[in-house]
């Protein structure tokens, strides 16, 4: 006759346990993204369509979608993409500056204009970011401070924003024709195509 112990009996709810809170644990979280990542993502008012090779971008939201790059038409591993309707109403793709020190946030301007933009400091008449062509990017990697800034182009300013930067922020200023909008890059579900 064997006899159950109060230890076997309190491993076995531990084993129990522990499995019930991995499997909890694993539907916290989202999966990590493909080893090969892309980084893709659509801002406009409906929806988008296929972005290089890519139909299941969904909605606007502005938000990156991580997919294997050897599932897209030439996306580029560790890249970010960015697509968009420009000031023609064409869809462009714009390939972002890269990330590099995670201390520092990456300011990002997206130009969907027809002219050269720049992000500055108005007040002080610093340029964060030099011009910026149309249908293009431009980035800078900044410390975690308060700022004032605008988006300009030759005719004036296109938005002025009031900034405070935290670590592991980035962010994306967004110029259009009719304006600029500020975007906190976030992240979205893996996509498979």
């Amino acid at each position: 006759m064997q006899f159950i112990t109060k230890a076997s009996v309190a491993a076995i709810v531990l084993m129990l346990t522990g499995q019930s809170a991995w499997s909890a644990d694993n539907e916290l979280y989202a999966a990590p993204p493909p080893e090969d990542a892309a980084f893709l993502r659509w801002i406009g008012a409906e929806d988008t369509p296929a972005v290089m090779g890519i139909t299941s971008l969904g909605q606007s939201g502005a938000v990156f979608h991580p997919v294997s790059a050897a599932l897209t038409d030439g996306a580029e591993a560790g890249a970010y993409y960015t697509a968009a309707r420009n000031a023609a109403g064409e869809i462009v793709i714009i390939e972002e500056p890269q990330r590099g020190n995670r201390s520092k946030i990456l300011v990002t301007l997206l130009n969907l204009t027809d002219a050269p933009v720049r992000l500055v400091m108005e007040e002080q008449d610093i340029e964060v970011i030099g011009a910026t062509a149309a249908d293009a990017a431009g980035g800078r990697e900044v410390n975690p401070v308060p700022a004032s800034v605008a988006v300009v182009s030759d005719a004036g300013a296109l938005g002025r924003f009031d900034l405070k930067l935290r670590r592991g922020q980035n962010v994306t200023f967004v110029a259009h024709a009719d304006g600029a909008t500020l975007i906190e890059n976030s992240f979205g579900e893996n996509l498979d195509r």
